[in-house]
């Protein structure tokens, strides 16, 4: 359960390069740990898992690093404070241990996402809201105004798209 949610929603309305950049060292690091252990895993089966599971984190890392960048924060610059190091320097060694571990791990983090998801839902609410609120006040057909804002758009969105999809 999230004890800081407030703050958390906070953080996402205003900070969310931060957020990322947050995210992008924890699932980095998340990969680090996991990853070495592998080998050790004799269970074809189990270790299939825990490679999809670590190959997802490394997808997700370069995700949220991107998503920092493009908030304009720099994510290699981000610092952990203690009581995060202290989630990745607590991992056990028995891989038994470790799977629950990371079983804990990933339920908070789904706890996080869900947070996430809140503050993503109230803003999808509030422009639906403002969409109907001037589709009302300019009319069904909004002309010239609304097809040259649209087009602008779609033009944007060509070319960002692809940069986006290239940064590293």
């Amino acid at each position: 359960m999230v004890e800081n949610r407030t703050q958390l929603e906070q953080v996402l309305r205003g900070r969310l390069g931060a957020a990322f950049a947050r995210h992008a060292y924890g699932m980095r690091r998340w990969v680090d740990l996991f990853a070495v252990r592998i080998p050790e895993i004799r269970d074809a089966y189990l270790a299939e898992l825990v490679a999809e599971i670590v190959h997802n984190n490394a997808r997700h890392a370069r995700l949220f690093r991107e998503r920092a960048i493009e908030h304009g924060v720099d994510p290699d610059l981000y610092v952990c404070p203690p009581e995060g190091e202290a989630t990745y320097d607590g991992m056990p060694f028995d891989t038994g241990e470790t799977l629950a571990y990371a079983l804990g791990s990933l339920e908070h983090f789904g706890d996080l996402l869900a947070v996430y998801a809140e503050v993503l839902a109230e803003v999808c609410a509030d422009n639906d809201r403002a969409i109907a609120q001037l589709r009302e006040l300019v009319g069904h057909d909004a002309g010239s105004a609304a097809a040259a804002a649209h087009e602008l758009y779609r033009v944007r969105e060509l070319a960002e798209a692809p940069l986006y999809a290239y940064r590293h």
